[in-house]
């Protein structure tokens, strides 16, 4: 699927806006159900990795190479988390994009959030943990 047929199935998950002369990436977690999209992890993937590239594409416009990330975790609990899904998104955006992240902010993290983050840290890239925010 192109980036189009999979944006009108994802895009109240996952957005592209320009802000600021940069490309920043939405991702609201509470919208995602892992139940409807149990054997589509693949192609959410995808998406969300072609969503990059639109705004890597939106801040090159503006003369600028890297671009942002906005987690938003209103009202989310265990059960919008996969880490097969994790892993995943973190592999594939791991070995296909290079330095290219601004920052990483991470909206309405509560406690246990960020403890469980820590579990997850070492699955990720030192440069993108150090870019990575979080607000209460």
């Amino acid at each position: 699927m192109d980036y189009n047929e999979l944006k009108d199935k994802y895009n109240d998950i996952v957005t592209v806006k320009e802000c600021n002369k940069f490309g920043n990436l939405c991702f609201y977690m509470q919208k995602l159900n892992l139940k409807s999209i149990k054997n589509k992890h693949d192609e959410l993937v995808h998406y969300i990795y072609l969503c990059c590239l639109e705004c890597l594409k939106l801040s090159k416009n503006n003369n600028n190479k890297t671009y942002t990330v906005h987690v938003y975790l209103e009202n989310v609990t265990v059960k919008h988390f996969s880490f097969s899904l994790f892993k995943k998104l973190n592999y594939k955006l791991e070995n296909n994009l290079e330095d290219v992240l601004n920052a990483c902010y991470i909206y309405n993290a509560s406690n246990s959030t960020k403890r469980f983050f820590k579990i997850l840290s070492p699955l990720i890239n030192k440069d993108t943990l150090n870019k990575i925010i979080f607000f209460s």
